[in-house]
C-alpha cells in the first residue's frame, strides 16, 4: 500500500427506520477499497451522528449543535453525503439560531445542500411502511409517514411550476438500495479522485478518530492462511464481509420473519440455506433490520438425535440463568421459561431460535421426540417473545407435513430457496476474491459459472472448487491451469477426496467403516449425512488416521468435548456424497443396507424410550436382513441397538427358561423356532449329515427292581433330546439308510423295511413321531455303524459301548435319578408347566423338543416325562428278554402328550399299543450309548 492515500469523508444521515440500509451502506463502503479500480487508492471516514447506547430500538441522534460541540465534521465539511428516508422524518427540534427543523436529518440534509463541497445523494424507500393500523403507535407513525410524503413534494424538490429541482433515488427494498448505492458510490468516488489535488492526505497524519460516530475504512491485507471461500462449510455470522449474492433473498426473509413467528427456509441440499440465515439474516438483525432486533438473543442449534437436550444446551449458552434440569423437566413449559428469562431485557427484545438442518428431526431423532418437538414449536409460534427460523432440505418436506403442527406452521411460514441466478453467482465468486486481492484469468469466472449451471446442490460444488483453487494459488492470480488440476467445479470434491484417500494407501473397508456411520439413506433412497459420536481412543488406528486426514482436508468436520472425552464427526457437506465416485458407488451398492441401518437406529430408540416392550421387537425374518447388513457394513451398534437386534431365537429360548411360561406359549415357541431356525446345535445334523447329539452321562450305576426282577444298571450316556424329525430323516433319506437291508437283519420278514408313516409334526425341531420299534432299532443300527465308521465312540470312556435304544431299567434309572427313586424326573408333581401331558391342554400332538427345561431329569435329559412315549429295547412281558426276531410286545415308557400325569411317572409301565410294529403318532425314540446288547 502507498505511504499516502486520500481519505474521502462520507456523511450518512437518516431517521431510525432505515437502519437496515445504513448497515448496507457501511458494507458497500467497506467493500469499495478492495475493488480492483480502487484498491490502494482510496480510504474513507464514515461520519454518522448516531448516539450509541440509546437503549431503544428507535435511532436517536445528537442534535447538530451537540455534534458540532463534540468537534464532529458537519455534512457540509464532507465529500459525500448520503441521506435516507422511508416512513419517518424523525424528531423535530429547534436549533440554537432559533430555526425550527422537522428533524436532525432535515437539518443535516440542508447543511449539505447549502454548501458547495459535498456530493449529496438522496434515497427514498417506496414500499409499504413498516406499521399496521393495529400498531399501538399507529397515529404517530402515520403522521410521520405523511410528513415524509409532504416533504418530498415540497419546494425543496419541486419549483412552483412543478419542475424537479433535485434528483431523488427511489428504491423498494434494501437490496435494491444496495445495488443502486454500489453504482452511485463508485461514480462519486471516481469523480472525486479525478478532481483531487495532486497532494494526497498522509495516512500518518490522519490518525483514526476515536469518536464512536466516525469509522475509518480502508483496505487491509487479507490473511494468506485464510481462504475467502468457505468451501463445504456454511457461511456464519463472522463471514458476513465475504457473503454476497443473496441480498434479494435476505430482504425477503427479513420481511417474512416480520410477518411470521415461524419461518422454514426450504431448499435442495447445497442451495445455501444455512448460509443465508447465518451470514445474511443474522447480521442484518444485529443491525436492527427489524425494529428492536439489535437486542434479540439469537440461539443456533441442530436437532441431532436428542433435540430437547440440544435445544436446552443452546438456550443455556445464551440465557445463562436457565438451568438444564428445568428445561428438560418442563418440555411443554419451555416457552414460559424463555419468556421469564427475558424479564430484565427491553420490551422489544426477543429470542430467535435458529434450528439448522431441521431434517435431522426426521433422520436422527426418534418419532416420539419429533412429535413432542412439533408440539413445542407450535407453542412457540404462539409466543410474542420467541421466533423460529429453520433450514430444511426440500426432500424432507413430506416428512415434516406428516405432523399436523408442522403442516400448519409450514403452510404459513415456508420460504423456498432456489439456486442463485448467474449474476448472483458471479458476485459470490468475484467479491470475496476482491476482498483477498485475487484476480482471475480472462474468462475463468465465466467458465466456472458455465460449469456450475443451475442444478440444485451445485452451489456447494462451486464453493468447494473456489476454496481448492485458493489453496493451489501462489501468486494471487487464479488460472485456468489451476482450475483444470481440480477437474473443474463438478470434479473438485471428488478429486480431492480421491487423492486424499489414495495417499493414505488404505483398503476400501476402512472408508466404508467410517462412512457407514456418517451416512443415512431414507425410504426414498436419498443419502443424507448423520452426526456420529465416538471416543477417539477406542477407534482402530487406520480409522482414526482417515478421519484426521479428511478433517484436515475439510471434507469432514470434527469437534472434541474434553469433558467426556468424546469426539463428534460429520460430513462437511452432503455434496461429497454425490460428487466422489468411489463413495457414491458404495452408497448406491449399499443403499438398502444403509436405509436398514437408519431404521434400526430409530426403531431401537423408540423401543428403549417406551420401556423396551416385547411387541416392538422385530421378528427374525426382519432381523436376518439386519445381520446381513452388519456383515456388509460392520457398523458399531450401541448397547440399545445390540439388545434390540438380539436374535429372536435367543429371546424365545430365554422365555421357555421362565417357569411361568404357559403350555400354549411353549408350543407356539417351538413352532416359531422351527420356522425361523432353531439355534440349538444338538437337535439337528453335523457337517457330515449325521445326527448331532448331546450325550449326557448317567452315573453312577446301581440296582433297580422292575416287575419283581432286579437289574444291575451300569453307567451310560443318554441323548439330551428325543430324536428329532430332521435327525430321523437323515436315516430315512440316506442312500445307505432306511433302504439298506443291513439294518433290518433278524426282524420278522413281514416287518423288514416296514413302510415309514408320515410324521404328525413335521418340524425339524420336533421329536420324530409315528416310529415303530423295528424302525427305531434299524435307525440305531445305522447310526451305531456311522459312529464306528467316523470314530465317534472315542468321546466315551468305554469305546466298546454301543449306540442303541435304552433298556427299560436304564430308562427308569435316569428318569427317577437312580436310587433317589423320584416320582417324576424333577421330583413331585406340581402345577408348574414341566411336561407336555394331557393336562397341558395344548392339542393332539407333541411340542418341539426341550420346551420344558424345568421338567429335566437330574442328568439333564429333557422330555423324559410327556411329549412322546419312548421305545425301550426289552420285551414288555419279560424285561430280561431283548430280542428283535419276535413280535412280542416291547416296552414304551415316559408317557406322551396324550397321557395323564400318572402315565408320565418314572416307574409307570404302559400296557397298551405295545406291538413292535405299531407306529402311532405318540411313539418316539431316545438314544443311549451303553454296554453292548445284541439287538
Amino acid at each position: 500500500m502507498p505511504e499516502t492515500i486520500p481519505f474521502i469523508r462520507i456523511f450518512v444521515s437518516s431517521p431510525g427506520d432505515v437502519n437496515d440500509e445504513r448497515q448496507i451502506a457501511l458494507e458497500v463502503i467497506e467493500q469499495l477499497p478492495y475493488r480492483p479500480t480502487f484498491r490502494e487508492k482510496v480510504a474513507f471516514r464514515v461520519i454518522a451522528w448516531d448516539k450509541p447506547g440509546a437503549g431503544t430500538p428507535m435511532r436517536a441522534t445528537l442534535t447538530p449543535q451537540d455534534a458540532i460541540n463534540k468537534g464532529l465534521p458537519r455534512p457540509s465539511e464532507c465529500d459525500i453525503v448520503v441521506v435516507l428516508f422511508w416512513s419517518r422524518m424523525g424528531t423535530p427540534f429547534v436549533h440554537t439560531d432559533g430555526v425550527e427543523y422537522q428533524s436532525g436529518t432535515h437539518w443535516e440534509l440542508l447543511d449539505a445542500l447549502e454548501a458547495n463541497r459535498p456530493e449529496t445523494v438522496i434515497y427514498h424507500r417506496t414500499d409499504e411502511p413498516p406499521f399496521k393500523i393495529s400498531d399501538p403507535d399507529f397515529d404517530n407513525k402515520h403522521t410521520q409517514y405523511k410528513a415524509v410524503q409532504a416533504f418530498f413534494e415540497s419546494d425543496l424538490f419541486y419549483s412552483a411550476d412543478g419542475k424537479i429541482k433535485r434528483g431523488i433515488n427511489l428504491y423498494k427494498t434494501p437490496d435494491d438500495f444496495r445495488k443502486a448505492f454500489e453504482i452511485d458510490l463508485e461514480v462519486l468516488v471516481l469523480d472525486i479522485l479525478n478532481h483531487l489535488e495532486t497532494e494526497a492526505e498522509s495516512v500518518t497524519d490522519l490518525v483514526p478518530d476515536t469518536d464512536v460516530n466516525i469509522s475509518t475504512i480502508r483496505a487491509v491485507e487479507w490473511p494468506p492462511d485464510q481462504s475467502p471461500f468457505p468451501g463445504l462449510r456454511a457461511f456464519t455470522e463472522a463471514d458476513a464481509p465475504i457473503f454476497f449474492g443473496r441480498g434479494y433473498e435476505t430482504d425477503a426473509l427479513i420481511k417474512q420473519l416480520q410477518a411470521s413467528r415461524f419461518v422454514a427456509v426450504v431448499g435442495a441440499s447445497g442451495s445455501g440455506k444455512s448460509s443465508l440465515v447465518g451470514a445474511g439474516l443474522i447480521p442484518r438483525l444485529r443491525g436492527n433490520a427489524i425494529e428492536g432486533s439489535k437486542d434479540w438473543q439469537i440461539i443456533r442449534f441442530t436437532p441431532g438425535d436428542e433435540p430437547f437436550i440440544n435445544l436446552a444446551e443452546a438456550l443455556m449458552r445464551e440465557l445463562p440463568n436457565l438451568r438444564l434440569s428445568e428445561l428438560l423437566k418442563a418440555r411443554e413449559g419451555v416457552v414460559s421459561l424463555i419468556e421469564n428469562a427475558l424479564v430484565e431485557a427491553p420490551a422489544w427484545a426477543k429470542v430467535l431460535l435458529f434450528i439448522d438442518q431441521f431434517e435431522e428431526l426426521f433422520t436422527l431423532s426418534s418419532a416420539a421426540d419429533a412429535q413432542a418437538f412439533a408440539m413445542l414449536l407450535d407453542a412457540i409460534a404462539k409466543s410474542g417473545r420467541v421466533r423460529v427460523v429453520v433450514t430444511m432440505r426440500a426432500d424432507f418436506y413430506h416428512r415434516a407435513v406428516e405432523f399436523p403442527q408442522f403442516a400448519e406452521l409450514l403452510r404459513a411460514g415456508s420460504f423456498p430457496l432456489t439456486i442463485p441466478k448467474r449474476d448472483a453467482l458471479r458476485q459470490m465468486i468475484e467479491r470475496p476474491a476482491e476482498r483477498a486481492g485475487l484476480t482471475f484469468d480472462h474468462a475463468l469466472v465465466d467458465r466456472m459459472l458455465d460449469d456450475t449451471g443451475d442444478e440444485p446442490g451445485n452451489l456447494a460444488l462451486m464453493a468447494y472448487a473456489l476454496d481448492e483453487l485458493y489453496k493451489l494459488d501462489d501468486d494471487h492470480t487464479l488460472t485456468h491451469d489451476e482450475y483444470e488440476q481440480l477437474d473443474g467445479v463438478q470434479g473438485a470434491i471428488g478429486t480431492r477426496a480421491e487423492n486424499q484417500f489414495i495417499a493414505l494407501g488404505m483398503d476400501d473397508s476402512v472408508l466404508q467403516q467410517v462412512f457407514h456411520a456418517l451416512v443415512e439413506v431414507d425410504e426414498r433412497g436419498t443419502a443424507t449425512r448423520r452426526r456420529e459420536h465416538f471416543q477417539p481412543d477406542s477407534l482402530p488406528d487406520d480409522v482414526r488416521t482417515l478421519i484426521k486426514s479428511f478433517t484436515d482436508a475439510r471434507l469432514l468436520t470434527t469437534s472434541y468435548d474434553p469433558t467426556n472425552k468424546t469426539a463428534t464427526v460429520e460430513v462437511a457437506h452432503e455434496a461429497i456424497l454425490r460428487s466422489w465416485p468411489r463413495l457414491t458407488e458404495w452408497i448406491e451398492a449399499t443403499q438398502d443396507d444403509l436405509r436398514l441401518l437408519r431404521q434400526v437406529h430409530h426403531a431401537a430408540a423408540e423401543w428403549d424410550e417406551k420401556g423396551r416392550p416385547e411387541y416392538l421387537l422385530w421378528p427374525q425374518e426382519r432381523l436376518k436382513l439386519v445381520y446381513a447388513m452388519q456383515e456388509q457394513l460392520n457398523p458399531e451398534l450401541s448397547e440399545t441397538e445390540q439388545a434390540f437386534t438380539e436374535p429372536e431365537q435367543n429371546r424365545l429360548l430365554r422365555e421357555i427358561a421362565v417357569i411361568t411360561t404357559d403350555h400354549k406359549r411353549r408350543r407356539w415357541i417351538g413352532e416359531r423356532l422351527a420356522t425361523i431356525g432353531d439355534p440349538r446345535s444338538d437337535i439337528g445334523l453335523d457337517e457330515r449329515g449325521l445326527p448331532q447329539i448331546a450325550w449326557l452321562p448317567v452315573t453312577p450305576g446301581g440296582e433297580i427292581e422292575i416287575q419283581e426282577q432286579r437289574f444291575t444298571v451300569k453307567p451310560f450316556y443318554v441323548a439330551q433330546y428325543l430324536t428329532t424329525y430332521s435327525q430321523f430323516q437323515a436315516f430315512a433319506e440316506a442312500s445307505d439308510g432306511f433302504a439298506d437291508e443291513r439294518w433290518w437283519v433278524g426282524f420278522p420278514d413281514k416287518y423288514v423295511k416296514q413302510s415309514l408313516s408320515a410324521a404328525v409334526a413335521q418340524y425339524d425341531n420336533y421329536p420324530r413321531d409315528s416310529v415303530s420299534w423295528y424302525q427305531a432299532v434299524a435307525f440305531t443300527r445305522w447310526l451305531d455303524a456311522k459312529y464306528r465308521q467316523h470314530g465317534l465312540f472315542a468321546q466315551f470312556s468305554d469305546r466298546n459301548w454301543q449306540l442303541r435304544l435304552p433298556t427299560e431299567q436304564e430308562w427308569q434309572w435316569l428318569a427317577q435319578n437312580g436310587n433317589e427313586a423320584r416320582q417324576y424326573p424333577w421330583g413331585e408333581w406340581d402345577e408348574q408347566p414341566r411336561a407336555n401331558t394331557s393336562e397341558a391342554g395344548i392339542g393332539d400332538r407333541s411340542t418341539a423338543v426341550g420346551m420344558y427345561p424345568h421338567g429335566a431329569a437330574v442328568c439333564g435329559a429333557l422330555d423324559v416325562a410327556g411329549n412322546l412315549y419312548e421305545w425301550c429295547a426289552n420285551n414288555h412281558g419279560d424285561p430280561e428278554i431283548i430280542d428283535a426276531t419276535n413280535t412280542s410286545y416291547k416296552v414304551l415308557r415316559g408317557g406322551a402328550f396324550s397321557s395323564n400325569p400318572h402315565g408320565a411317572a418314572a416307574s409307570y409301565r404302559n400296557l397298551d399299543f405295545l406291538n413292535p410294529h405299531s407306529d402311532l403318532g405318540n411313539f418316539g425314540v431316545r438314544l443311549v450309548v451303553a454296554p453292548i446288547l445284541r439287538l
